[in-house]
């Protein structure tokens, strides 16, 4: 499938090329107007380069090149015609955008007696909105589940990117009225969503097409669609702003995107890299939660997801539709979610309230392509959605006295040997909580990504202590390896880190463990090593 990006090196384009790349059905071409970024991520991904003003050149490209599908991502699409989609119906090209506009997703249609005629998909909001939120409410009519009101919240962490077009898009319709939503403005009618794993943030309504297209297709009679800034003064900041524009005293607060935009960079640090959407479907005696957090700075990712799954349904010739449509019905949760595990993202999500059935697990997460490394057991422990694991194990315990006042402070267990160990697993939220018995004695810590840490580190917490971790795989052997401490949040300097070995291992079936904590000038605190089963 000879596929061409429109703005391939944008915040959502050149994020979407990398999902692609190296797929040995997708031939990618990388197009956008600054050749020298062009040129950089076609030398990183393999793929090919093309400088172009798609306003002023996709015509003569199309006419001259070869290609299958043309995926337009130049936002923003407030206001933009349908030329790109136009030009790709006159060659005989598949056409998908990521536009999230309800005006512009909602009136492709209009394309759909010449695409037809052309034999080509014209499909518009191939993107989080309308796309993935229409996944996740037909899984649950699928399931049997009757919905007629549906709200949804989109709440990016603060560090995500600001691309020009994406803070054009806002501005430019902030303090609007929503067309068919009585009431309803733009950065208006605000609410409040809490969602797994990063806690409750807020969102404001948004001109999205999910209220006209899930009435008309599905009908769901009320559906707040949302969006939100991580930080409230950000997010209170943007609602005061549109208030001239509520009242008339300013067309569009677009000219500001500049200082705006600016002032927003300035802010970062107050932030996370955490981002999420939440989805509540509701209907005659029921109700559901959906939700998704992206961690490590990968929600940028999300976006792009219904993208690539599409092109790869058209690469595999899976999908016979043909005309002009929203990206509605097209694509299964499974197609969207079937993205961020081939890529190996920090991506979850999950039904339920409390997020216990986020997928991937946390350590498929931190490692990535990484996890397969591990042994068999291994694998199925750190899999595991909860439950206990037992066996035995055998614990030194510290090596003066010093070292037993600091180990009773801590509740570590005492020395004992061959003695009934059982260890809870706890999953909540994207973390997990691990509670080990023995000896009479409980342990527990809480395990989770954190926030700006890198791929492949974990955080882990005993009470007001939190641990930097490197989780290292090689040779069917995981080894924890320190990389920074904290104490109520405050980093501590190299010297007062704790010595900790940790390994695992499997053997016949048995999870393995050898782990020993010491601390500068005391020495050995506690070493416990034994096997561990679920059986």
């Amino acid at each position: 499938m000879r596929t061409l990006v429109l703005g391939g090196t944008g915040v959502f384009g050149g994020r979407l090329c990398r999902l692609l790349a190296n797929d040995p059905l997708i031939d990618l071409t990388i197009g956008a107007r600054d050749g020298a970024r062009v040129e950089a991520l076609a030398a990183e991904l393999g793929a090919a380069g093309l400088v172009l003003d798609w306003r002023r050149d996709l015509d003569r490209v199309l006419a001259g090149r070869s290609f299958d599908v043309v995926i337009h991502v130049a936002g923003p699409f407030q206001g933009q015609d349908y030329a790109v989609a136009e030009a790709c119906i006159r060659h005989g090209v598949h056409y998908l955008d990521l536009s999230d506009d309800r005006a512009f997703v909602c009136g492709i249609v209009r394309l759909d007696a010449a695409a037809k005629a052309a034999d080509v998909l014209v499909c518009a909001g191939v993107s989080t909105a309308p796309a993935l939120t229409g996944a996740v409410l037909e899984r649950a009519l699928q399931e049997g589940m009757a919905v007629d009101r549906m709200s949804f919240g989109i709440v990016p962490g603060n560090d995500a990117p600001r691309g020009r077009a994406l803070v054009e898009a806002i501005l430019a319709s902030a303090g609007n009225p929503i067309p068919d939503q009585p009431g309803r403005r733009v950065w208006g009618s605000l609410r409040r969503f809490v969602v797994p794993g990063l806690g409750a943030r807020w969102a404001a309504a948004c001109d999205l097409p999910e209220p006209t297209l899930f009435r008309e297709r599905f009908g769901v009679a009320e559906t707040y669609a949302g969006a939100g800034l991580e930080l409230s003064a950000l997010h209170f900041g943007l609602w005061l702003l549109a208030w001239p524009v509520r009242l008339g005293l300013l067309k569009t607060l677009r000219p500001a995107a500049t200082p705006l935009a600016w002032i927003a960079d300035r802010l970062r640090a107050l932030g996370s890299d955490k981002g999420g959407l939440r989805i509540d479907l509701a209907g005659p005696g029921a109700s559901r939660c959906w939700s998704l957090i992206a961690e490590g700075g990968d929600g940028p990712y999300v976006p792009a997801m219904p993208a690539a799954a599409l092109v790869r349904k058209l690469a595999r010739g899976d999908l016979g539709r043909r005309g002009a449509m929203p990206c509605v019905g097209l694509l299964s949760l499974a197609d969207i979610e079937s993205e961020w595990l081939r890529a190996h993202l920090r991506i979850a999500s999950g039904w339920g309230e409390d997020g216990a059935s986020f997928r991937p697990s946390l350590y498929r997460r931190v490692l990535g392509r990484n996890y397969g490394g591990m042994s068999e057991p291994g694998q199925r422990l750190h899999d595991g959605v909860g439950g206990t694991w037992s066996g035995r194990c055998s614990v030194d315990g510290p090596a003066n006295l010093l070292g037993r006042i600091v180990a009773k402070l801590f509740a570590l267990p005492p020395a004992v040997r061959d003695a009934p160990i059982e260890v809870d697993f706890k999953v909540r939220e994207g973390r997990e909580t691990w509670i080990r018995r023995v000896g009479g004695r409980s342990m527990r810590s809480e395990q989770s990504i954190g926030r700006r840490r890198p791929a492949g580190w974990l955080v882990e917490h005993f009470g007001p202590f939190a641990f930097d971790l490197r989780v290292i795989v090689t040779e069917a052997r995981l080894e924890l390896a320190m990389a920074g401490m904290r104490f109520a949040g405050i980093p501590l300097p190299r010297l007062c880190w704790p010595h900790v070995s940790a390994v695992e291992t499997g053997e016949a079936g048995r999870f393995h463990f050898d782990v020993e904590i010491g601390l500068p000038g005391i020495g050995r605190l506690v070493r416990y090593r034994g096997s561990l089963t679920d059986r």
